[in-house]
């Protein structure tokens, strides 16, 4: 199969944080072009990364009727083209790869402004399961809403779309004159059926409820950005002993402005909330950070602003948190500045931090870069559906779009897998003269890496489930690396080590 992917060795300047624990930058590992670029497909307008698979939508290739591409990464780091989605019943404007979102063995392709039974731009998802047996990802049903409306545009963008376990939830900020509403789908038995429709509990039209929205355990956020003259809002949701979602609260930015946009994107992690407002300040954009707190009601805790704030730049556009992480994308979409991805990690005291600021190996202004983003473990993804240049930067075609994968190797030594590992891993002797052996305890390891003082990979050893392994350093240099060990189950630890001749 043709290649149309830059894959990137992983270098990385380093800030050592405390003598056990290194902290690198995120390094830019591949940029992805469509295998079929052409002229304004727009390839990049949603993405999404889960374990060794990426997805990238072009929601207006072959005159908007749009097509997604898979990508695998194989066990030396290297991505390669997969596979490419289409509708089995494609038509022009559907703009499938709107919106795309990998499950736990499904992923789901959006076609926001599909044609359900005649009735026009109502929005459709397809649903692929994930077959094991050859790495292929096979058409499994489409989805629609049970009372669907011309313009109500289900999945319509890709914030508009969010999955977790056996549920899909599709905003449709279009139904009945922008109102809008959110419809859960769930799998039983193998089976996907439409269980509940969600609309704001005091509808108005033009609200755009749906534009946005996010899923966590029994917790989901539905962004309606118009609210109130566009201050924007999101609602609240949790799910009973009956298994109905049941609305709780309604949260708004503290400073609400007008022309705000806030609920644009929105992204839940357990009793976490980040929520976008790219219209805050002249278009410099926001992003709010809210929290439950012991009485169950969420409360903000944080606003975020690209450091400096520029007008224009859209920050606050798509958002995603993880655990202690986050990312907020500015795309500064028709500026002349190239778009930024903006990475924040919470601190000890609960502060949420700006860590670093991520831009591609060559994107410019316009290219939109940061309309979509994505966090999965180490690595994010991100779109730039007006960028015009291939893999290499080269043949210019006007919007064919790409996407750009970056990969941070030291992030997953956090405090708590540190703290739960740490004490199960011996390593010696220290300093060492031609090997290192590693030992564990009730734990077993699965891989270990070798990092230098700048962040830079010296060495990495897969280890097939073993309790001691051995790593041989005696052609390294004399100095002071960072040893990452992971067990079977993910939790990481980094050891000091010392080389002498």
């Amino acid at each position: 199969m043709k290649t149309n992917v830059i894959n990137i060795s992983i270098l990385g300047a380093v800030c050592l944080l405390g003598s056990l624990t290194a902290s690198a930058q995120f390094t830019q590992t591949a940029k992805v072009v469509s295998q079929d670029r052409e002229g304004r497909a727009e390839y990049g307008t949603s993405v999404d990364i889960k374990d060794n698979f990426a997805i990238v939508g072009a929601s207006r290739e072959n005159i908007a009727a749009g097509a997604a591409y898979i990508y695998k990464k194989d066990s030396e780091g290297t991505w390669s083209d997969a596979q490419k989605l289409t509708a089995f019943d494609a038509f022009e404007m559907a703009e499938f790869g709107g919106a795309s979102k990998f499950g736990e063995d499904y992923l789901v392709v959006a076609s926001g402004r599909g044609d359900v039974d005649g009735v026009v731009r109502a929005g459709a998802l397809y649903v692929y399961n994930f077959n094991a047996g050859d790495d292929t990802w096979d058409f499994d049903v489409k989805l629609h809403a049970s009372d669907y409306s011309g313009d109500a545009k289900l999945g319509m963008n890709p914030t508009s779309l969010d999955v977790e376990g056996n549920i899909i939830l599709g905003g449709a900020p279009g139904d009945l004159g922008w109102t809008g509403a959110a419809y859960i789908f769930e799998k039983d038995a193998g089976v996907w059926t439409e269980k509940q429709k969600l609309t704001s509990p005091s509808p108005i039209g033009g609200e755009a409820y749906g534009i946005g929205v996010s899923i966590s355990g029994e917790t989901m956020a539905i962004g309606a950005n118009e609210t109130d003259n566009r201050k924007g809002s999101v609602y609240l949701y949790e799910k009973n002993t009956s298994g109905v979602w049941e609305y709780t609260q309604q949260v708004m930015a503290s400073d609400a402005t007008s022309e705000s946009f806030f609920g644009s994107s929105v992204s839940l992690h357990g009793d976490q909330l980040i929520v976008g407002a790219y219209g805050t300040a002249g278009e410099a954009g926001a992003a709010y950070i809210f929290e439950k707190d012991s009485s169950g009601e969420w409360q903000e805790i944080q606003k975020l602003t690209g450091a400096p704030a520029t007008e224009s730049a859209q920050f606050g556009w798509s958002t995603e948190i993880k655990e202690e992480h986050a990312v907020v994308s500015a795309p500064h979409a028709y500026g002349f500045d190239p778009g930024e991805i903006y990475f924040y990690k919470k601190d000890s005291e609960g502060a949420w931090i700006e860590e670093e600021v991520i831009q591609g190996d060559d994107t410019a202004g316009e290219d939109f870069y940061g309309w979509s983003v994505a966090l999965y473990g180490d690595q994010i993804i991100t779109g730039a559906p007006w960028e015009d240049h291939d893999a290499s930067g080269g043949d210019e075609i006007d919007r064919a779009g790409s996407a750009y994968i970056f990969r941070n190797e030291l992030l997953l030594n956090n405090a708590s897998n540190e703290a739960q590992l740490k004490n199960n891993i011996s390593v010696y002797p220290i300093p060492a003269v031609d090997e290192i052996t590693i030992q564990a305890k009730k734990v077993s390891i699965s891989n270990v890496v070798l990092f230098n003082q700048l962040g830079m990979r010296v060495k990495q050893q897969p280890v097939l489930a073993q309790k001691e392994t051995t790593l041989t350093v005696s052609a390294i240099a004399e100095g002071i690396y960072f040893l990452k060990i992971i067990d079977t189950e993910g939790k990481v630890t980094t050891k000091k080590i010392v080389k002498i001749e």
